[in-house]
């Protein structure tokens, strides 16, 4: 199965959800073994960003991915945070054994930060840790 992803009606005028399906494609292209964890994925994620005042949601039905404007429908995951933050997450660095977040990585220990520092609040992620595990190695560039 090949990885599909594409935009909802309306999502083509949220800068947000065209830059993260271009960066998603990308990846999955640059690193075929990522297909599989995509391929798992079930469920959706609502990123918010707030200083750009843009709402998203990825919408994962095992090896296809919709983006909608906005928040569309219950999400499983929630996380609010500033873009930079957002694009942050996405250089997550990781493990090379076991491809989780990698804590000596400088991205990571920024994005941690900023958790403790209350600026990224994830909502649900805790009661969704094997999601939230498969959707970091899908997202992260490296």
């Amino acid at each position: 199965m090949s990885a599909v992803i594409e935009l909802a009606p309306g999502a083509s005028e949220n800068g947000l959800a065209i830059m993260l399906a271009d960066l998603l494609k990308q990846n999955l292209e640059d690193h075929p073994h990522k297909v599989r964890d995509f391929e798992k994925l079930n469920g959706s994620v609502a990123i918010v960003a707030e200083d750009a005042l843009v709402a998203l949601t990825l919408e994962f039905q095992r090896g296809k991915l919709v983006l909608h404007d906005g928040i569309y429908g219950i999400p499983l995951i929630t996380v609010r945070a500033s873009s930079d933050d957002v694009m942050n997450m996405s250089l997550m660095e990781l493990t090379k054994r076991f491809a989780l977040p990698d804590p000596r990585g400088p991205i990571n220990r920024q994005v941690f930060e900023s958790m403790k520092a209350g600026r990224i609040h994830s909502y649900g992620a805790l009661l969704h840790i094997p999601f939230m595990l498969r959707l970091t190695r899908v997202m992260s560039v490296n």
